[in-house]
């Protein structure tokens, strides 16, 4: 076997160590909720076979783009690819509203911070933005491994995942969040 596809030729192979890696964070996942990759796989270029990226021409066909990655990167690469397919299956169950009206930059108001439970298992904060004109969502699924930290840890390393760059909401804020520090189970 080849040293840079030790798991063959076949990206199910990788998608299903992805997944073994994606268990850690999302705890309730099963394989299925994962299908077959549309943007990364594996195809001969050339003479040798090469990690690619797949990039969709005008009249719809995929290219290959060969990447510079080893089967890590390539791995890690997948299972981030993949990580809003486990999200789409494991829906929310309640909710908890973070109080916080703050400009995000320019225009832009925060409009929802919200940290949700999911019928699964695990947590997610969605985070919603907007002006007059336009706007953006986006969840953030909190890893499993954060709920083994202590309050204070957990607040850190979460605001890592949700920055309060982009939102202006901080410790500060999350710390006075009524009820939503028994909400996470704390």
């Amino acid at each position: 076997m080849d040293k840079k596809f030790p798991y063959g030729y076949d990206v199910n192979a990788y998608i299903d160590k992805a997944f073994e890696q994606m268990k850690e964070d999302f705890p309730w996942a099963k394989r299925e909720m994962i299908v077959e990759d549309n943007n990364l796989g594996i195809e001969k270029v050339g003479d040798d076979y090469q990690y690619v990226s797949y990039r969709s021409r005008y009249d719809g066909t995929l290219v290959p783009i060969p990447l510079d990655v080893d089967c890590d990167e390539f791995i890690h690469r997948l299972a981030s690819d993949h990580s809003w397919e486990l999200g789409r299956e494991n829906h929310v169950r309640e909710t908890i509203d973070v109080p916080a009206k703050r400009t995000c930059s320019g225009d832009w108001y925060l409009e929802i911070y919200r940290i949700q439970k999911h019928e699964l298992g695990g947590y997610s904060a969605y985070v919603q933005a907007g002006n007059r004109s336009a706007g953006a969502s986006r969840t953030f699924f909190i890893p499993a491994s954060y709920f083994k930290l202590t309050w204070e840890e957990f607040l850190d390393k979460y605001l890592e995942l949700v920055s309060p760059g982009g939102f202006y909401v901080g410790k500060d804020d999350l710390e006075n969040a009524p009820g939503l520090k028994e909400f996470l189970g704390y």
